[in-house]
């Protein structure tokens, strides 16, 4: 039986090139996130809906990629008076520790559709996989 450390946002080896931040402690909404790899990129996606993608607020700072979303203040005379109020679209951020070494910062780019934020993280040239190098024998 393999046993899940649920303190590490990622128990697999994303662990050392992301570091979930948990600096929002107070935050009662925290979107769930998914974080793919291929040879060339980290994917990150963010489970968001209902937001409007102009108040998404990304940025890279010393290493740590921060995901904010902060709900336009609305004046209280044009507020809806709700008789019945199930859900409601918090602000939350969310923050990464990402590997430098690892992550083009310059080449990060985001998308968002049909309530899911996508980023792209480019890898540098130097964490590319490279093939085997062939040994020839004399």
């Amino acid at each position: 039986m393999k046993l899940i450390n649920y303190n590490r946002p990622f128990p697999t080896n994303f662990a050392r090139f992301f570091d979930d931040h948990r600096t929002m402690a107070t935050d009662a909404y925290r979107p769930a996130v998914n974080i793919t790899e291929t040879d060339e990129v980290f994917e990150l996606e963010l489970l968001a809906p209902g937001r409007e993608k102009d108040n998404f607020n990304i940025a890279f700072n010393e290493g740590v990629l921060e995901i904010t979303y902060t709900t336009p203040t609305t004046d209280e005379d044009s507020k809806p008076r709700f008789r019945l109020k199930e859900f409601r679209l918090a602000d939350f951020t969310r923050r990464f520790k990402l590997d430098a070494k690892m992550i083009k910062d310059e080449a990060i780019d985001a998308s968002y559709i049909n309530g899911v934020l996508r980023l792209t993280l480019p890898k540098r040239e130097e964490a590319l996989p490279k093939p085997p190098r062939q040994i020839a024998v004399g």
